[in-house]
């Protein structure tokens, strides 16, 4: 049981954790870019400082191989005048110069293997940086969207404006036509008053006819036409 409370423990902090990093998830990038930014810089400066530590280097170098020449001029001087004992100290300096010059050479081609990796380092990182700025900007247009679609489907859900406006419209378009009403109206006030209780029975054949019907006056015509062609 207490185990199982651990685990339960465990996952609500999980689910908490995840909530909190994507509520801040934007924040969080920047925040990341920003620290890779200040690795990629740090990283610059050691590139810098190791390019310029190798030129020293190399003047050095580049300085005892001119001492070197021009010791090895002057004993070989000394030597065509019989002067062995100068030659020889020349030999022991150059030989000096020359162990210092293996060193330095060492040490340059040291400095150069660093600057190449870290400069293969420093490309790649620089192009992850702009992959990620680009990611970034990418995250962030889609956090905007999702945040006014948000408060889109709140404003729609959340207010009676739309669905009272459309409760108006039924109500409106549903309304019976004033004028058909008001001739119901009068057919009821008719029927109730038997006003036309004359018109009613002149329709059913009893007595003469209260108003012109259409078949009347096609018999009319009909009449007119045919003693026409009679005379």
């Amino acid at each position: 049981m207490i185990g199982l409370f651990k685990n339960l423990a465990r996952i609500s902090q999980f689910k908490a954790e995840t909530a909190l990093e994507d509520a801040n998830a934007i924040d969080l990038i920047d925040l990341k870019i920003r620290d890779s930014e200040a690795n990629l810089s740090a990283a610059k400066n050691t590139l810098a400082s190791l390019i310029m530590r190798k030129r020293s280097e190399e003047k050095s170098l580049h300085r005892i191989e001119n001492q070197i020449a021009d010791l090895e001029e002057r004993a070989g001087q000394a030597l065509a005048a019989k002067k062995n004992d100068m030659a020889r100290e020349a030999a022991e300096a150059i030989a000096e110069l020359e162990d210092e010059a293996k060193l330095r050479h060492e040490t340059c081609e040291s400095i150069e293997n660093r600057i190449e990796k870290i400069r293969f380092s420093i490309e790649k990182a620089h192009r992850r940086l702009v992959s990620l700025k680009q990611g970034a900007q990418a995250a962030k247009s889609v956090a905007m969207e999702r945040k006014a679609q948000k408060s889109i489907n709140r404003s729609i859900d959340t207010t009676t404006s739309f669905s009272e406006a459309e409760r108006l419209i039924s109500k409106v378009t549903n309304l019976s036509d004033p004028f058909e009403e008001s001739q119901v109206l009068e057919e009821i006030d008719e029927g109730l008053s038997r006003r036309n209780i004359k018109d009613r029975m002149a329709e059913a054949g009893f007595g003469s006819a209260t108003k012109t019907r259409a078949d009347d006056v096609l018999e009319r015509l009909a009449a007119k036409t045919a003693t026409k062609k009679a005379s």
